[in-house]
């Protein structure tokens, strides 16, 4: 399954569902969950958290820990990926960020989207999933 940014943002700004995130991202970190991130998703998260004034630190710590997910793996997006994206921005409305989402699933050759983000529900082909219901 491929993982939103705004899981990692709810537990990094401690958002609503940061609890529920902390416990599915939990998995993922511990190899119970085995899932994808992008590469442009990745440096959203930070871009996110940086617009909130989190440090050089915090932002080092975020990316530092990634490398402890056992579950997870990120996807290098290459730029006829990007292109490729723009074309799920036309067809479905979706912004670039999310359209870049689809892309990386039709890539990856997977259907499941975790997120809280219900733009994806436009995307026939694409089961949207939250943290809550795969805990």
């Amino acid at each position: 399954m491929l993982l939103d940014s705004n899981l990692f943002l709810e537990v990094e700004l401690a958002e609503q569902h940061a609890e529920a995130c902390k416990r599915f991202l939990g998995k993922v970190r511990d190899g119970a969950v085995r899932s994808v991130i992008t590469d442009f998703h990745v440096d959203s998260v930070v871009l996110v958290m940086e617009s909130y004034d989190k440090t050089w630190k915090e932002l080092a710590l975020f990316l530092a820990s990634l490398l402890r997910y056992k579950g997870l793996r990120v996807h290098q997006m290459s730029l006829a990926s990007r292109i490729k994206a723009t074309s799920f921005m036309k067809d479905y409305g979706l912004d670039f960020d999310d359209a870049l989402a689809v892309q990386a699933l039709k890539e990856l050759s997977i259907d499941t989207m975790v997120s809280y983000d219900d733009d994806f529900d436009s995307v026939d082909w694409v089961k949207r999933r939250t943290p809550e219901e795969l805990l």
